[in-house]
């Protein structure tokens, strides 16, 4: 049966509707909040983030200048620029309760769960969450402008309005839990990339499965007017693409071939994806692929979209209602340049029950937090999603999702690294953890290692607001995908 007739979902608008904040909440930034925001000598950095270290000094100051790395990657993989530095201290089993208010709820519940196994070295904290000029810029552009539509307000649809083109983070002052998390979505990945990834399904016996994805992606967000996607009807309708994704399956050998590509959009939100089934030899229409809570492209089952990026809208309509954020102080996983290494081989990077703690770098830094709660008559695995973003770039950190007994179901974290060069915050890994089950997975990151297997190389990041794809567009199109499909 279908979750919604017609009727049920004009009954779900109107309390929808009901429960969304007054119409003051969608206003654009005030001049005073504006005014805080800066590259240079503000409160505030141009993302938001508290420019001052804190009081106790374990938080530096935040600087605008994007660190340049070190020599000694192969060509494939990245150097790490604190390879040298030792941790300051390790947090276990024995010791957790000490640390307690600087930790989130997943990370205590893998300790209680594996205590044996689960640790975390906390490292310095380095704040390397800095970019090229011209993400600044369009950030304090983007923040002048652009508002939550409308039609959010009155009927609950997810949309954006008087949004300019050339990107930036759209609410870097979030005033409530939506615009926090369209900023995570929005938070700058580059703007674009073609890549490998790997996937592990890991069993309750620690068995694993890797299931080998090539990806492309586009932030047609991110791109200014001169960058000829404008021109093309697929990229241009609804108010403009705002982000395009294409997996292709290499391994395991049953499901090679098999193909999706799509975009959503700033009107339009939810993914309009499309289907290259191999078998059939055809095409069709994938509304599943993107929605809310249906499970991940060549995961068994294991995650959901809603835990992509550690929190996804995943539909044109919400089904939680989503807090105010709030910051804090956690130790989070940041800097994570040992999984950057071609030469570390996924048997080092996932143990039986999680990911080697030895390759994880954690530090302390200030986290938004939001937490969704789904709304009454809705239907949704997680009837809560807690996320953590960063605060010097939004990018997700972590995630903990209950199921409908409210029980701490799944919890996340996300590894990321500033890629110099292209100047990019990118996540290089990650781990989702099921505490019922015992199974974990990964997204299809860990893009150095799988590029080297499939002799690729490393990933290939575009990182200038004209750039121009270095693949073939059409994949993100149900045309394309009749050119790109093969067996």
């Amino acid at each position: 049966m279908k979750l919604f007739n017609s009727k049920l979902k004009t009954a779900s608008a109107v309390l929808l509707a009901a429960a969304l904040l007054p119409g003051a909440a969608m206003a654009k930034l005030s001049d005073a909040d504006l005014a805080r925001l800066g590259i240079e000598g503000t409160e505030l950095t141009p993302m938001g983030a508290i420019r001052a270290g804190n009081a106790e000094g374990t938080i530096p100051a935040w600087e605008s200048t994007p660190i340049k790395g070190v020599e000694g990657g192969n060509g494939d993989s990245l150097a790490d620029p604190f390879a040298d530095e030792k941790p300051l201290f390790t947090i276990t089993a024995t010791n957790y309760t000490e640390y307690e208010s600087q930790l989130t709820a997943g990370q205590i519940a893998l300790f209680k769960q594996y205590p044996e196994t689960f640790k975390m070295h906390v490292y310095p904290t380095h704040r390397t969450g800095a970019y090229d000029k011209w993400v600044y810029e369009a950030t304090l552009a983007q923040a002048k402008n652009v508002n939550i539509c409308k039609d959010f307000e009155e009927e609950g649809r997810i949309c954006l309005e008087d949004h300019i083109n050339g990107g930036g983070i759209p609410f870097p002052i979030p005033k409530d839990g939506f615009e926090a998390a369209y900023s995570n979505f929005f938070s700058y990945r580059g703007t674009t990339i073609d890549r490998m990834g790997n996937a592990a399904l890991v069993d309750s016996n620690g068995n694993r499965t890797d299931v080998t994805i090539k990806i492309r992606q586009a932030w047609p967000w991110w791109l200014s007017d001169e960058s000829k996607i404008r021109t093309k009807k697929w990229y241009s309708r609804d108010k403009g693409a705002g982000f395009c994704d294409s997996w292709q399956i290499e391994k395991p050998p049953r499901s090679s071939g098999l193909v999706f590509g799509g975009c959503n959009y700033v009107d339009k939100f939810d993914f309009q994806a499309y289907l290259y089934v191999p078998g059939q030899r055809r095409v069709r229409k994938a509304p599943e692929i993107g929605f809310h809570d249906s499970p991940s492209f060549g995961s068994d089952g294991q995650r959901t979209v809603a835990s992509r990026f550690m929190f996804y809208f995943g539909g044109s309509y919400p089904r939680h209602d989503i807090s105010d954020p709030v910051k804090k102080e956690l130790f989070v996983p940041y800097n994570s340049y040992k999984l950057t290494n071609a030469d570390t081989s996924l048997d080092e990077i996932f143990d039986e029950n999680h990911t080697n703690p030895e390759l994880i770098r954690y530090e302390l830094h200030r986290v938004w937090v939001i937490d969704a709660t789904l709304k009454e008559g809705f239907r949704h695995l997680y009837k809560r999603h807690t996320a953590y973003f960063d605060e010097d770039t939004w990018a997700g950190l972590a995630f903990e999702a209950y199921n409908g007994k409210g029980q701490l179901w799944r919890v996340g974290e996300q590894y990321n690294a500033f890629i110099y060069g292209p100047n990019v915050t990118y996540p290089v890994g990650d781990v989702q953890i099921d505490l019922i089950n015992g199974r974990y997975t990964s997204y299809p990151y860990s893009p150095y290692q799988a590029g080297k297997e499939m002799g690729v190389g490393g990933p290939i990041i575009g990182s200038k607001p004209t750039n121009e794809i270095g693949f073939n567009f059409d994949i993100f199109t149900p045309q394309g995908l009749r050119k790109f499909g093969r067996r």
